[in-house]
């Protein structure tokens, strides 16, 4: 396997397709070693490429509760 890494993971690095999603993590490395670097496997579901990148960056939706007075 080759080891690609991605600068954006919405975008294959390959194809730059955006149709990209999370892969499961395999071995001792990726179970243990990239969740400290905040590293996670992705693959293109167009061309089945797997590539390393950083953790997304969701918008988080919290809700804050409001102390009562």
């Amino acid at each position: 396997m080759r080891l690609v890494f991605a600068k954006k993971t919405n975008e294959c690095p390959q194809c730059a397709s955006s149709r990209v999603r999370r892969s499961y993590r395999r071995g001792f490395v990726e179970r243990f070693v990239y969740p400290v670097l905040f590293v996670w496997p992705y693959r293109c579901e167009n061309c089945d490429l797997r590539f390393l990148g950083f953790q997304r960056q969701y918008a988080s939706a919290r809700v804050v509760a409001s102390e009562p007075r």
